[in-house]
């Protein structure tokens, strides 16, 4: 007995339904971080958007596929049936491949966003230009798969041909394994290079590197997609194929989100981010008092500012987060840069000061800077 890609209609819509609302989640997230917190979007956050939209509009080619027999044989459906699933899988190929590739450009500009490195950003525009070709030939390659374009659920029109699924959908997949695999790897030699505690330089490349969980998926996907492409009973092995489209999509945009996410935590989840609390009383200001709550045994913010415009996208690595809040329960909570610290006399009595690492790395860089009097090396 051959292999399969059959799979109910209700697991078709329950995954790719749930896959998309947790992709949604992390998007409008990230809005809110980009536009409301930090108030720098960038075109990176549109392209994620536009990817969630057709990562939207693959879901409801599926829903139409499974309200007209997908997950059934295809012998058992009427003629109408089968022509009304056949349509929108013949979208959801090419609204797939426009998901896929707008994940691929979003991770790319952020990483313009990020590193500012001159070699890197030649690698990345590079990258992006790869991907750009790649996603041309994935979009026309789908839209046109047959010769005249209805042939692909009309297959009775006379004189009509297609290009050969299984040589076309493998070359693709190969080449967008090979890309994932070349993104989800062109930051890390640079995290590694930064001078880092440990904790935080395998912290950061992790979070980068979730993306290789999107090539697993990619790889995962072959099998199902090797089963469709041989298939003749399109309705009953097309499912799977189905569902792990769906997974590969959404889990590259929760991917890309999540480095972006970190001031959204800070703000409603300080806590998780917080190495120090400091009580603080009313006294004269002394511009020395505040760098004392900004101890650490780490003396790496130096390394840290290397990255540039910091995951926020600012130019001087201005991640927000809350750093001060009332003792008495108040939701009132005062967001300042990075860096930028509120001073002992702008704080009342009995208020706590919440210091976060990067905020203690970025004063303490910036004390070691004023005490030796030099620039040199540094990158905004």
């Amino acid at each position: 007995m051959g292999m399969s890609g059959h799979a109910s209609g209700e697991a078709v819509v329950g995954v790719t339904v749930g896959m998309t609302a947790l992709a949604a989640i992390s998007v409008i997230s990230r809005l809110a971080t980009r536009v409301g917190i930090v108030r720098n979007p960038g075109i990176d956050d549109a392209f994620i958007t536009v990817a969630l939209l057709f990562s939207v509009a693959t879901t409801i080619t599926m829903i139409l596929q499974v309200k007209h027999g997908m997950g059934k044989h295809e012998d058992t459906l009427s003629k109408q049936d089968q022509l009304a699933q056949l349509k929108p899988f013949w979208a959801s190929v090419w609204v797939y491949n426009l998901a896929i590739s707008c994940t691929k450009f979003s991770i790319l500009f952020q990483y313009l966003r990020i590193f500012p490195g001159k070699k890197f950003r030649s690698i990345c525009y590079i990258l992006i230009g790869v991907v750009f070709v790649y996603s041309c030939w994935t979009f026309f390659s789908a839209v046109f798969a047959c010769t005249p374009v209805q042939y692909f659920w009309k297959p009775d029109i006379p004189g009509g041909h297609c290009l050969d699924r299984f040589a076309v959908w493998f070359a693709n997949a190969g080449i967008n394994i090979v890309t994932d695999i070349a993104t989800g790897v062109l930051p890390l030699p640079v995290f590694n290079s930064l001078e880092l505690a440990k904790r935080q330089k395998y912290a950061l490349m992790t979070v980068f590197a979730l993306g290789g969980f999107t090539c697993i998926v990619s790889i995962l996907r072959l099998q199902s997609l090797y089963v469709i492409s041989k298939a003749t009973d399109v309705s009953w092995n097309n499912p799977l194929a189905a569902i792990w489209s769906s997974v590969e999509i959404n889990t590259g945009i929760l991917c890309s989100c999540l480095p972006t996410l970190k001031a959204c935590v800070s703000r409603y989840f300080p806590r998780l981010f917080t190495t120090r609390l400091s009580r603080t009383t009313t006294r004269p200001h002394n511009p020395r008092s505040t760098a004392n709550h900004y101890t650490s045994d780490s003396r790496h913010g130096i390394a840290f500012n290397e990255l540039g415009r910091g995951l926020s996208g600012r130019g001087d690595v201005v991640q927000k987060s809350v750093i001060r809040s009332r003792v008495a329960g108040s939701d009132d909570y005062d967001l300042h840069s990075v860096g930028s610290p509120p001073k002992d006399h702008e704080l009342d009595d009995g208020q706590i000061q919440v210091v976060t690492v990067l905020e203690q790395e970025v004063q303490e860089w910036r004390e070691s800077r004023a005490e030796t009097d030099s620039t040199k090396g540094l990158v905004r």
